[in-house]
């Protein structure tokens, strides 16, 4: 065997030193590891406090982990964020990553933390834990949507996640689910106006204004205003980027929709004759408007100290000049049966009297318009052939089908991408196409949402226009859509939304129906919030007050804007509905026929009275006879009004019949309810007919009222 030459020797020394300085690096690199300094800070740090025994009792040096493989939860966020759990470092002045989570429903050893914040569980550097990486694309969730994660799994709205409630809202008031699929956003029996007779009822020029700014339109001074208007809403309506020969297309195809033979309401030539000329005629038909309280579902622009807002409801659409935009003789036949034109309409049929819908057409027509309001629109002219048919292909290429209902189209589903997974989606899976924006899914959201070009230019998507946090709350109820879960654990999880449904039979049907009494009212979880929920109205109320009042509508609570509107409704009809209430919509706790008023005794009465003024003082929230509270209802006539089973039930525990009612629950005795039920009883201020209540049993006998 031969001599090493000194050169070999180098290279084995050299190559030697090389080996010892990567043995003594490596330790040292393991030592200094990103979780590893984490662990030793927290030591220190838990060492400063006084409660030092407690904060490092299950303290190990090495990574710490939860396996939850039935949930695929694999984390070691606890590796860094060791003090998690430990309540006394929950105050803001604790460091990052060692502060308390704030308090939750969950056991982070239950469900880990990936789960809902999302981000690489088995990383133990921040970088690859929080960001996306080449081998894992989705980061962290901000946590200004960190809502999100609740309605991946709760289905139903939480008090507790006001912006994914809003963000749900907003997708289905603004009918997102006519192109795209969207889970638990249902779709109405109509998403959008019928359209089959659109022609009947507007100008060619007032589709063609509309189509170019639906959500906005601009005054003769150009300022951009919304119907007339400022308002803070998003309207259901989205602008498309339509060229002038695509307006016009479009505005010659809608004005011939008149597949219905329209047949309009001749009113008495007498009423016509006797009002013409009366110089009070758009005053009354302001009034008459007002005393029906149609801005209980409408709103119109008020201006105020110089400031023009939008004051009334929403159910119904704006009417600020409503005059400008529909035919007349349209408006008098709408008025009279909405049904007819529109059978899906949440419009109910009032008992108008002849001179009632007169006085109030000829106060929209002239009162309720814009004389500038089509100020630019070009001369249209009568449609022509290829005009109706290029119309017609774009009202399908749009996706104007996907809401709008025209006779002899089918009705268009799933036009826009399947969004029922968005919220899952890797990067790598997006779209970004030339858009400088960063590229995560939250970025690609608020994009899309913005300006649907910017990410693809051929986007069919319409414009939106979005205040911040309305921007968040949409792209939060987006992200909580990940798709089916994956695990039947996870599925298991899954709290779903209540299923409400509400079948009225009979006569009660007819009414409850002609009346749309579910647009403002909820039946068995049914309906809208508007107006108290009639679940239980027959425990509640007498059945002779229930005929009086929808009759003649009272208010009960005088601080409340919207009331229920004047309905001009015959005796058989509110017989109708009183009989349905009074023997469906009842409550177990409350039964009608448990407690008899006979047995109450002057002595009782005479107690319940002092417990009502003195002990209790009951008048600080509620009103009898002009005085007292205006936050809860007026009790003028609760002996007429509410049956005494449920004056009982309510005394003895508010919650239990409405759980979300404000009313506190007193600690009565047995006596107490009886003597305070028994005093409620004795109250009993007959219902007085409203001064501005026209008597319309008689008009619609001799004026041709509607039924």
């Amino acid at each position: 065997m031969g001599k090493l030459t000194n050169r070999t020797r180098l290279v084995l020394a050299v190559s030697s030193v090389m080996f010892l300085a990567v043995l003594a690096i490596s330790p040292f690199k393991d030592f200094r590891r990103e979780w590893k300094q984490y662990k030793h800070s927290y030591l220190r740090f838990a060492q400063t406090r006084p409660d030092t025994k407690k904060l490092v009792a299950d303290y190990r040096p090495d990574i710490d982990q939860i396996w939850l493989p039935g949930m695929n939860v694999v984390d070691r966020c606890t590796t860094c964020h060791y003090g998690i759990t430990q309540a006394s470092l929950a105050d803001q002045s604790v460091p990052q990553p060692f502060r308390a989570h704030p308090p939750i429903p969950h056991n982070v050893r239950d469900w880990g933390c990936t789960i809902c914040h999302r981000g690489q569980g088995p990383a133990t550097e921040v970088a690859e834990a929080h960001k996306s990486t080449l081998a894992w694309e989705q980061p962290i969730l901000p946590t200004r949507f960190i809502q999100a994660s609740c309605g991946t799994c709760h289905y139903a709205d939480l008090p507790q996640t006001p912006q994914l409630t809003r963000g749900r809202a907003l997708l289905a008031g603004l009918n997102c689910q006519g192109c795209h699929r969207l889970p638990g956003v249902e779709r109405p029996a109509m998403l959008a106006p019928d359209l089959t007779n659109v022609g009947t009822k507007v100008s060619r020029e007032w589709i063609y204004k509309w189509l170019k700014e639906p959500r906005t339109i601009v005054d003769k001074d150009g300022n951009v205003t919304v119907n007339g208007y400022e308002a803070e809403d998003e309207p259901r309506m989205p602008k498309f980027r339509l060229t002038e020969t695509e307006l016009r297309g479009l505005s010659a195809y809608l004005s011939v929709q008149k597949a219905k033979a329209f047949v309009s309401y001749k009113l008495d030539a007498r009423v016509v004759a006797a009002w013409t000329k009366n110089p009070e005629l758009a005053s009354q038909g302001e009034l008459r408007f007002r005393q029906m309280f149609c801005s209980t579902c409408h709103s119109l622009a008020v201006t105020r100290a110089g400031e023009t807002k939008l004051i009334g409801g929403d159910i119904g659409p704006e009417l600020t000049k409503v005059g400008s935009k529909v035919n007349p003789d349209w408006l008098i036949t709408w008025l009279r049966d909405p049904q007819g034109y529109l059978p899906h309409t949440r419009m109910p049929r009032y008992g108008w009297s002849d001179e009632d819908l007169f006085k109030v057409t000829r106060y929209i027509a002239t009162k309720l318009t814009d004389p500038d309001l089509l100020t630019g629109v070009p001369q249209l002219g009568q449609p022509r052939e290829d005009e109706i048919q290029l119309g017609r292909r774009l009202f399908l290429e749009k996706g104007c089908a996907s809401c709008h209902v025209i006779e002899g189209l089918n009705p268009q589903k799933d036009f826009g991408p399947d969004l029922s997974a968005i919220g899952g989606k890797n990067t790598s899976e997006l779209e970004f196409g030339a858009s400088k924006i960063p590229h995560n899914l939250v970025s690609y959201i608020q994009a899309k949402l913005q300006d649907p070009a910017s990410v693809n230019p051929a986007a069919r998507m319409p414009q939106y226009n979005w205040n911040q946090p309305d921007l968040d709350a949409i792209t939060t109820a987006l992200l909580s859509m990940k798709g089916a879960p994956p695990t039947s654990a996870l599925q298991n999880l899954v709290v779903p939304r209540k299923e409400v449904d509400f079948h009225p039979t009979g006569a009660f049907e007819e009414v409850y129906e002609r009346y749309k009494c579910y647009s403002c009212h909820k039946f068995n979880g049914y309906g809208g919030d508007l107006a108290p929920d009639l679940t239980y109205e027959g425990s509640r109320a007498q059945r002779q007050w229930i005929v009086d009042f929808l009759k003649n509508p009272q208010t009960l609570r005088p601080t409340v804007v919207l009331r229920m509107p004047q309905f001009n409704m015959s005796g058989r009809d509110a017989a109708t509905l009183a009989d349905y209430m009074t023997m469906v919509l009842q409550h177990p706790a409350a039964n009608p026929t448990a407690v008899d008023a006979k047995q109450f005794t002057l002595a009782m009465v005479a107690l319940g009275k002092q417990l009502y003024e003195v002990k209790y003082q009951c008048q600080s929230c509620h009103t009898i006879g002009g005085t007292g509270g205006y936050v809860g209802p007026n009790l003028s006539n609760a002996g007429d009004w509410l049956t005494p089973a449920w004056i009982e039930a309510w005394l003895r525990n508010p919650q239990a019949l409405v759980p979300d009612t404000i009313e506190p629950r007193r600690n009565f005795t047995a006596d107490e309810v009886r003597a305070l039920t028994a005093y409620l009883t004795t109250l009993r201020q007959s219902i007085k007919p409203q001064k501005t209540a026209s008597t319309t049993a008689k008009h619609a006998a001799t004026q041709g009222a509607g039924r």
